[in-house]
């Protein structure tokens, strides 16, 4: 039982100290915006200027604050409207004694109070300068803030027992569900990045970091949210999906952490952006037909926090038995459902309600502050009823939903614990957050990574008060590494829970999965239940190629192996056919299909959408009639080495009847692909060995067949590419690309929702373009004539001349305990005189956007037939692999990239690299893979000219 207590959070201190020191406006301040329904009762709002001249007691306070019996916990949460104002509040109580003080350096000041119960009566709120100020206060003195008591307070009923191994989840039944796995094509588009805030192009899909995907089920067609993109993927009765790219207006630079919500009954889908660090706004836009017309929210945007958005939706809870009863609010006439944005400041964790479908939205009530919960919150879900749920990873240190059953006004912590079985947060790194689906009947599945090591799964009928059916759902698999869980609920007892897994364990010889020295794969899973939880049957949806080779970073951070970032999404369709929104991380041939022993992955970060395909759906009305069906569409790879191609693919649908044979289909035009051969089907490659026409592009499927039929499939493309003696070539750059204008900013935006032709620069550029640094292509090679050496090529189009302070770069991925990017290339000085070097690149430290850094490990010597460059553009660079990390046969460069620069200041930004400042490149510009193909090299070790 609590007694008397109040928390403070202090953790923001250090930050706000270092991002001032960096000339960041990081912690912003917290506005209440107004709102079409009443505030309710125990959230109260209050502003004022404070007294910049003294500490408590000051002459600038805000009350009398009723507060009625029976309450279990008080939370003040104060915002200077300059952030860096440094305030100091002080909650007095009835008797007149301050209860708490709150000061941590900082323009934001929250805390909790609990006691069991509160004390009745008038409550009083000091805001006061701090005792200790930062820095000198600016004007505007003012702030605004929020005065909010409820019944509920954090507690549980019984102790946690944790233990990393819980029960293996008992195995349902019934036939198995079959998936089959969709990437976006790589084709250019015109779209507005993060890196570089031009209107430009990018390949689509191909920057899906953390995607979230809903489906409209009036036309059935998914949206898929990353980056700046708003993906619409439609399903054709071929098996093929169609990909269109229709931004969201509000989706622009330099924003963080895309969100997407469809709300199923409405068919309305919301895409929300936080504005990067400063100021923390939250822009939304919503959509009723995918994204053809788009209708942004309030001017300005909500009041957000600075990480880990989420937006969902659902019926108006109303429960006129309750005690007090619960009184939908009035909302509009035109919008039944209610939209909720929940955000998370580095204190508290706030959640606004939209009552007119997302036009405006009211004020920013605390969840919870940060005492009673850490860590990451998950994405919000609202039940049939009304019920509004958010889970936690970490609150007083068991995995928690967060349940609010009046409309988003108060909010109670509700831990994961069965009194058996109790859910622990992730201890892989700093873990990542759980998720929730709700069933029809209201009945809730908690998805979590316990210990980060077995995929948990936790069932509630009473809104999470107590919890049942606690089991390891990836335990089928010998599942030992799990991270991003996702769920989502359907007709009532069915739910479907997914993540990213391995069964690699972490240990001496294994590595940390948190890290590059992670020698396991991972791969997709999910996992269903059709009878609330009681039993389940889980799917690897990739069982062939993995989705991720190496460590999967659970944490912030620039590191190489962050490139899933934090979180991914599942959704249903209107037959209640389970669609995965993911990234794949190790994208192409050279990735998928090397060995298990390999080192090193594709970083790629490339949209991917795993559907249903045969099995019971999550609406039980939408069953099939019977239990096989014919396979699906094997999802196919291809790597092209001189003259041969060789073919690999996950099949993840077998329709429950065995794989009799496949047929492998060859053509030289797209779409006009003839029988090649046909194999068993317990083979899941298939070497070409006569793509002998280094001329031709050779275009492949690949059709399963069973007992019942044959099934679809999708077009795979192999060109030539080269071979490892000669160069591989690794991307080749579209000549019609803007920046092969010279690096010209477009200032027009691409006009309407969907795929326009790229703008024309503003102003003309091309009699000010620079043949020396635009990029043809990037290639890699190892000759037998130059053992332990790689041979890297930049073809640009001419070097008759040499700009000044410039700079021709290749970079790669490749992970070492202490290096995880490495670069080569040619540098010009002030005279046009050329040097070659190889160091590492780091990032530089920059807060919020991705600096970085080279640090030269050593020169190159040139030589008229070693390290050189000729007239014609080619630059020729010999590397020794063992001032690189040593990378052996068979392992991978990853996010291979080649990049121009010019302009340098000699000693200042000769040694940085971002993305806003290259000439031309080829569409690596970090240390993650947004090109097309998968920009990666497969090494051979100098004694081959094809795969190792």
């Amino acid at each position: 039982m609590k007694t008397n207590s109040s928390h403070s959070i202090s953790a923001r201190t250090t930050l706000a100290i270092l991002l001032s020191l960096a000339g960041f406006g990081f912690l912003c301040a917290i506005p209440f915006i107004g709102t079409r329904a009443q505030l309710p009762s125990n959230v109260m709002t209050f502003s004022g200027a404070f007294d910049t001249t003294s500490p408590y007691p000051c002459a600038t306070f805000s009350g009398p604050f009723v507060v009625p019996p029976g309450q279990a916990r008080i939370i003040v949460n104060v915002n200077a409207s300059v952030p860096t104002n440094d305030l100091a509040v002080t909650l007095v109580g009835p008797d007149g004694t301050p209860i708490h003080t709150e000061d941590n350096g900082v323009g934001n000041e929250a805390f909790d109070y609990e006691a069991s119960p509160v004390p009745t009566g008038n409550y009083t709120v000091y805001v006061c300068a701090s005792s200790n100020p930062l820095a000198p206060f600016i004007q505007p003195y003012t702030y605004t803030g929020t005065f909010t008591y409820n019944d509920v307070a954090a507690s549980s009923n019984c102790p946690a027992n944790f233990t990393p191994t819980l029960p293996a989840a008992p195995a349902d039944a019934g036939p198995k569900i079959g998936y089959e796995n969709f990437e976006a094509p790589g084709v250019l588009t015109p779209i507005t990045q993060t890196s570089s805030g031009a209107f430009t192009v990018e390949y689509l899909g191909r920057s899906a970091f953390e995607p979230s995907i809903g489906v409209h089920w009036t036309t059935n067609v998914t949206a898929y949210q990353s980056d700046l993109e708003s993906l619409f993927v439609t399903f054709g009765s071929n098996g093929l999906a169609t990909w269109v790219n229709r931004r969201a207006p509000t989706s622009q630079f330099i924003d963080s952490d895309p969100i997407l919500f469809t709300d199923r009954q409405t068919g309305r889908t919301f895409a929300s952006e936080l504005t990067l660090l400063s100021p923390d706004t939250v822009k939304i836009s919503y959509t009723d037909d995918d994204g053809q017309t788009w209708i942004p929210d309030q001017t300005g945007g909500i009041a957000s926090a600075v990480d880990h958005e989420t937006l969902g939706g659902g019926v108006y809870r109303q429960d006129l038995a309750a005690v007090p009863p619960i009184v939908a609010p009035p909302h509009s006439p035109t919008y039944p459902n209610a939209v909720y944005y929940c955000s998370q400041d580095l204190e508290t964790a706030l959640c606004s309600r939209s009552d007119d479908g997302g036009l405006t939205y009211g004020p920013s009530i605390p969840m919870y502050v940060g005492t009673q919960c850490g860590g990451l919150h998950g994405h919000v879900k609202v039940a049939p009823d009304g019920t509004v749920y958010v889970p936690n990873r970490d609150c007083s240190g068991t995995q928690s939903a967060v349940v609010s059953e009046d409309n988003g006004v108060t909010w109670a912590i509700r831990p994961v614990n069965t009194c058996t079985y109790a859910a622990k947060p992730s201890l892989v790194g700093t873990g990542d957050d759980p998720a929730i689906a709700i069933d029809d009947s209201g009945r809730v599945y908690f998805a979590f990574s316990n210990f980060g090591t077995s995929a948990g799964v936790a069932v509630s009928s009473d809104k999470g008060k107590t919890w049942t059916n606690m089991y390891d759902v990836g335990a089928a698999y010998g599942v030992k590494n799990v991270a991003f869980p996702a769920a989502v609920g359907g007709s009532n007892g069915r739910a479907a829970v997914t993540f990213y897994g391995s069964t690699t364990p972490n240990g001496s010889a294994t590595g940390d999965s948190n890290e590059g020295s992670f020698t396991g794969v991972w791969h997709l899973y999910v996992a269903h239940t059709f009878n609330g939880g009681s039993t389940w049957t889980t799917t690897d949806v990739t069982p062939t190629l993995p989705m991720q080779r190496s460590g999967l970073l659970r944490g912030g951070g620039a590191d190489i192996v962050r490139n899933l970032a934090d979180f991914f999404d599942v959704t249903i369709d209107n037959r209640g056919r389970v669609e995965v929104g993911y990234a794949n991380g190790c994208a192409g041939g050279p990735c998928s299909q090397a060995a298990a022993t390999a080192h090193g992955n594709a970083y790629s970060v490339t949209a991917t959408i795993a559907r249903q395909s045969s099995g019971r759906r999550l609406l039980a009305s939408f069953d099939p009639a019977t239990p096989t069906s014919k396979p699906g569409a094997p999802f196919v790879t291809a790597y092209r080495v001189g003259s041969v191609v060789h073919l690999a693919w996950n099949e993840a649908d077998t329709g429950n009847a065995s794989i009799t044979n496949y047929k492998i289909l060859r053509g030289t035009s797209s779409g006009k692909e003839t029988n090649l051969a046909t194999i068993k089907g317990t083979q899941m490659k298939y070497d070409d060995t006569k793509a002998t026409d280094p001329t031709k592009t050779y275009y492949y499927r690949v059709v399963a067949i069973n007992k019942v039929g044959q099934g679809s499939s999708a077009e795979v493309a192999a060109p030539y590419m080269g071979d490892a003696c000669n160069g591989m070539v690794i991307h080749r750059n579209d000549p019609s690309h803007p920046e092969s204008y010279g690096g010209a900013i477009l200032t027009t935006a691409p006009i309407g929702p969907g795929a326009t032709p790229v703008p024309t620069p503003t102003p003309p550029v091309l009699a000010s373009a620079i043949p020396q640094l635009l990029i043809d292509y990037v290639s890699v090679a190892e000759p037998a004539s130059a053992p332990g050496y790689f041979v890297f090529k930049m073809k640009v189009n001419t070097l008759s001349s040499i700009p000044a302070n410039s700079r021709w770069r290749i970079a790669w991925d490749w992970w070492t305990p202490t290096t995880q990017m490495y670069y080569v290339g040619m540098k010009s000085n002030q005279a046009g005189a050329v040097s070659f070097e190889y160091g590492t690149l780091a990032d530089a430290g920059v807060p919020a956007v991705l600096v970085l850094g080279e640090t030269k490990i050593a020169d190159l010597p040139q030589s008229p037939t070693g390290t050189h460059y000729d007239p014609d553009g080619t630059i020729t660079m010999y590397v020794p692999k063992s001032g690189v990390g040593n990378p052996q046969r068979g392992d991978l460069l990853g996010a291979i990239g080649g990049k121009t620069i010019t302009g340098d200041v000699p000693g200042v930004t000769d040694t940085l690299e971002r993305s806003t400042t290259f000439i031309d490149h080829t569409f690596v510009k970090g240390n993650s893979d947004n090109s097309y193909p998968a920009a990666t090299y497969r090494v051979t070790g100098n004694s081959t000219c094809g795969q190792p």
